[in-house]
C-alpha cells in the first residue's frame, strides 16, 4: 500500500477501535464520506480488514465489528461455560496449537504474525492492544493450517471474549497490559519462526499462566 492508502487504512481503524465488538458499521456510502475516502478504496480497505478478523460480513445485515458469533448444538454446550472454565480450555489447547504452529507455519503466517506484533508494538490504547492481541492469537491457530483446529480456538474466543474484555478493562483501567506480555508474544512468535514446536509450546503455556495469574488470580 502507498502512503495515502495506508493513512486511510490507520484511519478506518482508528474508527473500528472506537466500536464495540459485534457493532454495525455505517452502510458504505456513509463510511466512505466520514472517512473521505472513495467507496472503491473504501471497498479494499474492508477486505484487508476482514482478513485480519478485525470485521466480517454478513451478506445481507451488513459490516459488524470483530468476528462472527459462532451457533450450533457444540457451541451452545459451552454458553454456560465460566472464564475459570474457558481459561483451563485455553491453557490446555492454545499451547499445542503453538507447537503444530511452529511445525506448520509458512513464510506468509510468519510475515502475518511480525507484522501483528509490530502494531501490537505500536499500541497506544487498550482497546488497540485487546484486538492485535486477539489477531495474534487467531494467526497463530491459522498457521496450523487445520480447519477444524481453528474452529476450537474460535470457539474459545467468543466464549470469552465478552467476559475477557471486562475483566482487562477491571484490571488495568485502560492502561495498556504490562510490556512484559508483549515480550511473551514476540517469543512465541520467534520459537514459530525458528520451527521449534516445543519451546513454542512452553512459551505459549507459561504467557497463559501469566495472564490467568494477572487477571483471576488462579494460576
Amino acid at each position: 500500500m502507498n502512503a495515502d492508502t495506508e493513512e486511510d487504512m490507520a484511519r478506518l481503524r482508528a474508527h473500528i477501535e472506537t466500536l464495540a465488538d459485534e457493532t454495525r458499521l455505517s452502510p458504505e456510502p456513509r463510511l466512505a464520506e466520514e472517512l473521505g475516502v472513495s467507496r472503491g478504496r473504501l471497498r479494499t480497505l474492508l477486505k484487508r480488514l476482514e482478513s485480519e478478523g478485525a470485521i466480517w460480513r454478513h451478506v445481507g445485515k451488513g459490516t459488524f465489528v470483530g468476528r462472527p458469533m459462532l451457533a450450533g448444538p457444540r457451541v451452545e454446550l459451552a454458553g454456560g461455560a465460566s472464564l475459570n472454565e474457558i481459561m483451563d480450555a485455553r491453557l490446555l489447547f492454545e499451547p499445542l496449537l503453538a507447537a503444530r504452529a511452529a511445525i506448520m507455519a509458512r513464510p506468509a503466517d510468519i510475515a502475518a504474525l511480525e507484522s501483528c506484533m509490530a502494531e501490537m508494538r505500536a499500541a497506544r490504547q487498550l482497546s488497540q492492544w485487546k484486538r492485535l492481541d486477539e489477531r495474534l492469537h487467531h494467526l497463530i491457530a491459522e498457521a496450523t493450517h487445520n480447519s477444524l483446529l481453528v474452529l476450537q480456538y474460535e470457539t474459545l474466543r467468543t466464549h470469552g471474549r465478552t467476559g475477557l474484555d471486562g475483566r482487562l478493562q477491571d484490571v488495568f483501567g485502560g492502561q495498556l497490559p504490562p510490556a512484559d506480555t508483549t515480550t511473551q508474544h514476540a517469543d512465541i512468535v520467534r520459537a514459530i519462526d525458528r520451527h521449534d514446536p516445543a519451546l513454542a509450546e512452553g512459551l505459549m503455556r507459561a504467557h497463559l499462566a501469566s495472564v490467568r495469574d494477572r487477571l483471576f488470580g488462579l494460576a
